[in-house]
């Protein structure tokens, strides 16, 4: 609760900064091209009481839509969006809803540059392999950098360095982590549209 705290305390400062000099953008974001890449490189592993073992990949699927507010200032582009998607692997399924900020440069009228940050909720996790395992609901912390090409409807690329931790609880006779803990590289891929 202190980090959901803190990043609205820093929202709302920003918005404040931000001013009535700037004019207010809807933006819409469509990433249906995201992977998020398990950078540890700890696979989660059960092995059932049958003594069948399956594992998760390094490679997770992330698709997501987002949408929010965009403020023109001077030469930045402020974004505040919250959207929703799911974080798909193998035998694994959560779904997931984002609030995040972005400041970036304006490098040209077309292109923008800048870091963000944002919070990830991980919700209705789900072990799809059987009832083996279940997972705790967990909030993420992600930090990088996105790129924007185009006028009102743009390309869309981030990298995003997420970070979360999910508590597992296991079945009797059940061998495996006692949580789903990464750090991960999210590359995402998508368009964006300005109105």
């Amino acid at each position: 609760m202190r980090r959901i705290g803190l990043f609205l305390a820093v929202l709302t400062l920003w918005a404040g900064i931000a001013g009535a000099q700037s004019d207010f953008d809807l933006i819409i974001n469509a990433r249906p091209a995201s992977l998020l890449i398990d950078m540890d490189g700890k696979k989660f592993a059960a092995t059932g009481a049958d003594g069948q073992r399956v594992s998760l990949s390094n490679v997770y699927m992330m698709p997501n839509i987002a949408a929010g507010v965009g403020l023109d200032v001077n030469d930045f582009y402020l974004d505040l969006t919250g959207g929703a998607g799911v974080l798909i692997n193998d035998n694994f399924r959560s779904y997931m809803l984002e609030a995040s900020a972005a400041l970036n440069m304006l490098l040209s009228e077309s292109c923008t540059l800048g870091p963000r940050v944002g919070l990830v909720y991980f919700f209705d996790p789900e072990w799809t392999e059987n009832d083996d395992v279940e997972f705790d609901e967990t909030t993420g912390f992600l930090a990088g950098v996105q790129l924007t090409m185009g006028d009102k409807i743009q390309y869309l690329i981030s990298v995003d360095l997420i970070d979360m931790s999910m508590d597992a609880e296991l079945a009797p006779g059940v061998d495996a982590e006692d949580e789903l803990d990464f750090t991960g590289l999210a590359i995402q891929f998508g368009v964006r549209g300005e109105f």
